[in-house]
């Protein structure tokens, strides 16, 4: 894509000629790295990666060599009535397995396999966007300056990503899975790392990108109101232990008082 549309050449950026393509692009590019590391439903999830990994690059293909593009996709289309046929009978037999809630950040304590798929999906999905951005934004076209707010929020939570993941790493090689520090350094790695590519894809395909960060902004709150409830259950927790405490040898001690005082 870099070779054949050249930022110095008098050439249109793909995501002006193809304004339906690319876009097509980006969500197969998302669609991809999040099935990868979702727990659920195994076998559909499966079907729906190598769908959408494939359209991805049957839309490159399409992009670069039109004529080969339809071919492909119309062989693409084929398959994917197939698989779609599959899956819906799947999805039918394992209907009573589906978990009470849909969240890709509920499976922490099951161990790492999970949250090592969803670095991995995070980095392959940052690694895609970042070469995307020479093609949306040519030299003449300098993002650090027209969206510099953007790009410092994009630096900011990539560092952070950076440093959470190292930790969470250092954690993990340290057999402390079940800690509460590594599952906080776990929320904050995925949460800004997510961040990033939630930025990143507001800054390709801002249409996109705005309906993301609205579900990212959700899922956080979801998050923090869980946080916060557990945070009051064990405050009452605590509490109930203080009173049964103070029920328990508050008589006593005031009793010894007493008798001490009438010695």
């Amino acid at each position: 894509m870099n070779l054949n549309f050249h930022p110095q050449r008098t050439i249109e950026s793909p995501f002006e000629t193809q304004g339906v393509v690319m876009p097509m692009f980006v969500i197969c590019m998302l669609v991809y790295s999040i099935t990868f590391c979702t727990p659920y439903f195994p076998e559909v999830m499966d079907h729906i990666n190598l769908l959408a990994g494939s359209l991805a690059t049957v839309l490159l293909t399409f992009t670069l060599f039109p004529p080969l593009g339809w071919l492909i996709l119309f062989i693409w289309t084929i398959h994917f009535v197939k698989i779609i046929y599959r899956a819906n009978r799947n999805v039918r037999q394992q209907w009573h397995a589906i978990p009470s809630a849909f969240d890709l950040f509920s499976q922490y304590s099951n161990g790492s396999t999970v949250n090592n798929n969803c670095h991995a999906s995070l980095a392959f999905a940052i690694g895609v966007l970042l070469l995307l951005m020479p093609l949306k934004y040519p030299q003449s076209t300098k993002p650090l300056e027209t969206y510099n707010a953007i790009m410092s929020i994009f630096i900011i939570v990539t560092l952070v990503y950076a440093a959470a993941w190292e930790i969470e790493h250092h954690l993990q090689t340290s057999n402390n899975n079940s800690s509460i520090h590594r599952i906080i350094v776990t929320k904050i790695s995925l949460f800004s790392g997510s961040l990033a590519t939630v930025v990143l894809v507001l800054l390709i395909v801002p249409e996109i990108g705005w309906f993301i960060l609205l579900v990212w902004t959700l899922t956080l709150m979801k998050q923090i109101y869980e946080a916060c409830q557990m945070l009051h259950r064990l405050y009452q927790s605590l509490s109930l232990v203080s009173y049964v405490f103070n029920e328990v040898f508050g008589p006593r001690r005031h009793f010894s008082q007493g008798r001490n005082g009438l010695v």
